[in-house]
Formats: structure tokens, C-alpha cells, sequence
């Protein structure tokens, strides 16, 4: 096992990223606006995405509506506590039971601000109250909204497993002065052509997507062809696993112990198409317990269908990445559900990936 560190920093590539810049024209071309949370076809155009964080602790293991989130962010937000998942959804008529929702995070906030994000929660610290009032969002919050939007185990005295879902959510929206709806304000115009103008057709609204994805895109040559085995490990006590699976092209989900991490709705092993492991350097707050990460940009890794690329990446306009593989190119990834970790070396965090041989690839 390899301190991520090591590798972290693909100067060639970085230096590229920032003279190149990015765009986005292949991803939402103008006559056919994709998801952007998957970059595949657009369900619910119009509509803000939904991202709830949920709990992880090891000692709990159920969790609700892992298997159909679009998007998972993970980070380790706060020292010597369990990383918190963040599911992300395309509206609020995607959303299925989800839960146990956890406090809000602005870190999470942060990497989704450009999709105008509808955030749901169960509370939450300083730090992410000063996200919200900052950017003026209005979160669905089990706290104030109670029983209205949320249900729980009453078995659960201490550390209720609060779950909601897209039709409880809808029902408070009105009352908090909530809507689901994009606001033309922060929205690209992706359907708006002379062709639209002559034939009277309305324009579809729709936000920049976090990630460069495309249907049938051309990759670069991977840095490694057989990297089916992968554990992000954010300290002692938590960590994430993958193993890939050639049947489904996928990575499945797993706990820190190994096992399956399933989904409570459907008992579905959670899998990915696309795995992103980006490092960023983070310091500690002022609070003494809470992590901020530097998203200017760094080094990472992308996995797709069993290959491995080191990769950098900057942040982009209205919190988009822009992605580069090692020799400083544009890197668009294939369109999919994607898992979005960061780390960082602060809490001795560490990555690894190794072939069917049991071999390190980093």
C-alpha cells in the first residue's frame, strides 16, 4: 500500500489542465441536453437535482437508496467520526426511500453549488449553516420539518435512522417556500438554436454537468488494463471498498470489512460505472474537528470497466471539473453513475488499487 501522496501531483498534466482550460461542448450538445450528474439522456429536464447526505458508520448497515443514486460523493469531513455518503438524485421525483439522512455538509454543498442542488438534511454544524445562508438555500431539514417530510425507528432513541423519500419531500416544498424547479438565472440555455427561435419550440433549461461524460466517447490509452480491486481508506476506522465486476462492467460497493454494501430498498449491492479518487490538500478548521479541501485543483484516479487512469483535475466554471489524463489531455469520461471520493494525506489517508493478481498498480 502507497501513500496516495506519491502520486498525487501529475505535474505535466496539471500545468496542460491550466493553460488548456475546459469546455463542455461534446457533453450537452445544444440539440439534446443530457443528465448532468450521469451524462446520459435527460429524464427530468428542468428539474433540480436532490443530494442527501446519509449516514456511514461501520456499525450501522442499513442504508436506503445507495443502488439508485446517480451520483455518491464521500469525504471525511470531521476527525475521528465516520465519513458521511452524499446520494445525489436528478429531481425530487427521482428520489426513493433514503436514509439514514445524516447532517448537512457544506463540503458536499460545495462540489454541487453549480447543478443548483436541493439540499435535504437532519441538521447540521456551523460550517454548513454559513454555506447555506451564504448562497441563500433553503434545505429541506429534518429538524424543522419533523414527521411532515421525515419517518424514523422509534427503536432508535439516540441516533434515529431518519428516512424520507421524493413524495414526503414534495409535500413540504410549497410551505418552505422551496422550488424544485431550475431558475433561468443559473442555467445554461442548452436548447435555445435558431432552429428553436424559427419553430417556436421552448427551450429546455439545464446546469453545467459536474463531470465532462459522453455516451460512446474515445478514451486515451489506460495506465493500467486489469484494476479490479479498490479501497479508499480515509483513516483507521473507515473505508470504502470496490471489487470489479466483468458481467456487469461495473464496481460494486463494499464495507470496510469486505462485505457487500447493499442498499435496504432492494437488498442491491450499490455499483458504479465510473470511480473517481481525487486528492486534495485539506487542513483543519478552526473548530479543531472539521476538515475544508482545497478544490483548486490535483492529482487522482479514474476507474472504468476494470482500467485504471492517473489523472488531474481543476475546478471549472459553476463547479465543474475538468478532467486530464497523464500526458495533460482533456479526459471525457464514459456516461454512467459515478462514485466521487476525495482524500487527502492530512489523516494518513491512502488509496489502493491492485490487478487480479493481487499486484499494486499505484
Amino acid at each position: 500500500m502507497k501513500r496516495f501522496w506519491m502520486r498525487s501531483l501529475l505535474c505535466l498534466g496539471l500545468c496542460a489542465a491550466l493553460l488548456t482550460g475546459c469546455t463542455f461542448s461534446s457533453v450537452q450538445p445544444a440539440e439534446s441536453p443530457t443528465d448532468p450528474l450521469t451524462g446520459q439522456e435527460l429524464v427530468w429536464p428542468g428539474q433540480r437535482p436532490v443530494a442527501i447526505p446519509i449516514e456511514n458508520d461501520t456499525t450501522n448497515t442499513t442504508q436506503w437508496g445507495l443502488s439508485s443514486a446517480s451520483l455518491v460523493l464521500e469525504a471525511l469531513t470531521e476527525q475521528q467520526q465516520a465519513t458521511r455518503l452524499c446520494l445525489v438524485y436528478p429531481a425530487v421525483g427521482a428520489v426513493p426511500q433514503v436514509g439514514p439522512v445524516s447532517a448537512g455538509q457544506d463540503l458536499y454543498w460545495r462540489l454541487l453549488v453549480g447543478q443548483q442542488v436541493l439540499p435535504v438534511q437532519r441538521g447540521g454544524g456551523q460550517f454548513d449553516q454559513n454555506y447555506l445562508d451564504y448562497y441563500s438555500l433553503r434545505a429541506v431539514d429534518a429538524l424543522e420539518v419533523g414527521t411532515n417530510a421525515f419517518s424514523c425507528d422509534t427503536a432508535w432513541q439516540n441516533a434515529p435512522l431518519w428516512h424520507t423519500n421524493g413524495s414526503a419531500l414534495s409535500g413540504v416544498l410549497g410551505g418552505l417556500n422551496i422550488s424544485p424547479a431550475l431558475t433561468e438565472s443559473r442555467v445554461t440555455d442548452t436548447a435555445s438554436s435558431s432552429s428553436d427561435s424559427e419553430s417556436g419550440t421552448d427551450a429546455v433549461l439545464s446546469v453545467p454537468s459536474l463531470l465532462p461524460m459522453q455516451e460512446n466517447g474515445r478514451l486515451p490509452d489506460a495506465d493500467a488494463a486489469d484494476a479490479v480491486s479498490v479501497r479508499v481508506e480515509f483513516d483507521a476506522q473507515n473505508a470504502t471498498g470496490f471489487v470489479y465486476d466483468a458481467d456487469s462492467r461495473t464496481y460494486k460497493m463494499l464495507h470496510a470489512d469486505g462485505t457487500p454494501q447493499l442498499d435496504a430498498n432492494n437488498d442491491q449491492q450499490a455499483d458504479f460505472d465510473n470511480l473517481l479518487i481525487l486528492f486534495s490538500a485539506s487542513s483543519l478548521r478552526d473548530d479543531g474537528v472539521t476538515l475544508d479541501y482545497d478544490l483548486t485543483m490535483g492529482g487522482g484516479v479514474w476507474l472504468n470497466e476494470g482500467h485504471l487512469w492517473n489523472i488531474t483535475w481543476t475546478q471549472g466554471s459553476e463547479t465543474t471539473f475538468c478532467l486530464y489524463d497523464s500526458n495533460g489531455r482533456p479526459l471525457t469520461l464514459t456516461a454512467g453513475r459515478s462514485y466521487l471520493a476525495l482524500v487527502s494525506s492530512l489523516t494518513g489517508q491512502e488509496l489502493t488499487v491492485q490487478s487480479s493478481t493481487g499486484e499494486n498498480l499505484l
